[in-house]
């Protein structure tokens, strides 16, 4: 399995663990609210280190904030400093920027998250 993809389904088995909603780059389904997206963008490799960014999307829709906020702030404590290793990857992350994001319906609540991840693949010997 590629690294990239054993560090998905990490982070997909944590957030399925605080929303039932959690889609990776754009999957999901037109409509259907409380629900979380998640996409991983390589910032740099380097000495068997690959530096990602992690960006979180929450949405609602509505006029209660206080569910996306409560998600967002469950979101940064459980992983800012989460460390995982298996026998592929282990990577640690960190929390980054925290940010509203206006959008044209403005009963869609959105919350943007950031976080920067250490990647490393183990080789086998």
């Amino acid at each position: 399995m590629s690294k990239t993809w054993t560090l998905r389904l990490e982070l997909q088995r944590l957030f399925e663990t605080l929303t039932t909603k959690v889609y990776y780059e754009g999957t999901q389904e037109p409509g259907k609210y409380l629900y979380l997206v998640f996409e991983l963008n390589e910032v740099s490799y380097a000495d068997g280190k690959t530096l990602m960014q992690l960006e979180v999307n929450i949405f609602d829709y509505g006029t209660n904030k206080r569910v996306v906020d409560d998600l967002a702030d469950m979101i940064q404590e459980i992983l800012n400093k989460y460390y995982f290793i298996n026998n592929e990857i282990q990577f640690v992350v960190y929390k980054g920027l925290r940010q509203k994001v206006e959008e044209n319906d403005k009963e869609i609540i959105r919350r943007r998250l950031l976080f920067e991840i250490q990647l490393h693949e183990l080789k086998g010997e």
